[in-house]
């Protein structure tokens, strides 16, 4: 049977999942911009692009922490 901390772990797993997958659209999306002005030589906007594929890859690296940390924590419970 799940505990109360079992449940608000998953909960906050899924969401962090969820974050993660809403970071990677994103990145997709910011790479397509990211040729799609390269090609038309705008290199202000590939500047600006290039600076927030950099944001959200350092934010995806601190999202996939934070799950890897708390799946940790789950398994920790679980064992409990």
């Amino acid at each position: 049977m799940e505990t109360k901390t079992e449940k608000l772990l998953g909960l906050v797993i899924r969401r962090t999942t969820w974050q993660i997958e809403s970071i990677n659209r994103s990145l997709e999306q910011e790479k397509e911009d990211l040729v799609k002005e390269a090609q038309k030589g705008n290199t202000n906007y590939v500047k600006q692009v290039c600076a927030r594929i950099e944001q959200l890859e350092r934010d995806l690296a601190i999202y996939n922490s934070y799950k890897y940390e708390l799946e940790g924590i789950m398994k920790l419970e679980e064992e409990s």
